[in-house]
Parts: structure tokens; C-alpha cells; sequence
């Protein structure tokens, strides 16, 4: 077993919401982590690519594959 992607979420990670969000924020929707949002529940504030700045928990979360990325091979 490998390490959770939580482990690989920090402040300037990029990442990817796993379901839909009560601000109206799609399922799959790309962010930038930008802060902490919350101890108790670990929560990460995230500036999504459109725009949006939303607290999301991180359950919610997943750290994107560097292979996504703008430099992806192939």
C-alpha cells in the first residue's frame, strides 16, 4: 500500500475535487492549493482554475498526477 494522496496535499499543490461540492463546484473541477482551511477536519482553501476560492475538506481532494500536467509526455 502506497501513501494517501492527502500525504501529497500542500499549499501550492495542485489538485482535483473526487465529487461535486455544495458551492457548485463539478466533480473533476482543477485547483491550486492556496492555505489551510481548517485543523479539526483538515480542510485546504483552493483557487479553483476558474476562479473560485472555496474551503474544501479533504476527503474531497486529490493530489493531481504530475502526468496531467502542462509538460505531459507522449
Amino acid at each position: 500500500m502506497g501513501t494517501p494522496a492527502s500525504a501529497d496535499i500542500d499549499v501550492g499543490s495542485r489538485v482535483v475535487t473526487t465529487q461535486a461540492l455544495p458551492e457548485g463546484i463539478a466533480a473533476g473541477t482543477y485547483g491550486t492549493v492556496v492555505g489551510g482551511a481548517g485543523w479539526i477536519q483538515r480542510r485546504w482553501r483552493v483557487r479553483f482554475d476558474d476562479g473560485t476560492l472555496a474551503n474544501v475538506p479533504e476527503y474531497a481532494l486529490d493530489a493531481r498526477p504530475p502526468s496531467e500536467g502542462r509538460f505531459k509526455r507522449g
